[in-house]
């Protein structure tokens, strides 16, 4: 089993979840949470904010992608940089099960990342 092929494969996951997020995101709860004027979300600022954030995440998750396939090719010398963004994909996609109950769609992406990453890194040792 070759380590490189689990990298690459969570650094494409992470794109595809980035593009996700911000496509769907962006249509089914931006959208609609910033359309309603009331509370906090009457505020520009908060509205902003709230929206730079929710895609500086996807953009953040093609960096994490970037990191990964860089490390597949050799060009990351801290494995515990590719091992904390494997547990803390593993910790983040279960807790996101939990909490949702299972419905939200990023949970699986999110978890498979991280046992990719930590599948090879395992397999590095």
């Amino acid at each position: 089993m070759n380590p490189v092929f689990f990298l690459l494969m969570a650094a494409a996951l992470c794109a595809i979840t980035a593009v996700i997020h911000s496509v769907l995101g962006e249509q089914k709860l931006l959208r609609p949470l910033l359309a309603d004027r009331a509370g906090l979300m009457g505020d520009p600022l908060a509205r902003n904010v709230t929206r730079f954030a929710w895609h500086w995440t996807s953009v953040l998750w093609v960096l994490v992608g970037a990191l990964l396939a860089a490390a597949a090719y050799g060009m990351v010398s801290a494995p515990w940089l590719v091992l904390a963004v494997g547990v803390v994909h593993i910790v983040a996609g279960i807790a996101d099960a939990i909490l949702t109950r299972g419905r939200h769609i990023g949970w699986p992406l999110i978890t498979i990342i991280g046992a990719l990453t930590l599948l090879a890194l395992y397999l590095t040792q």
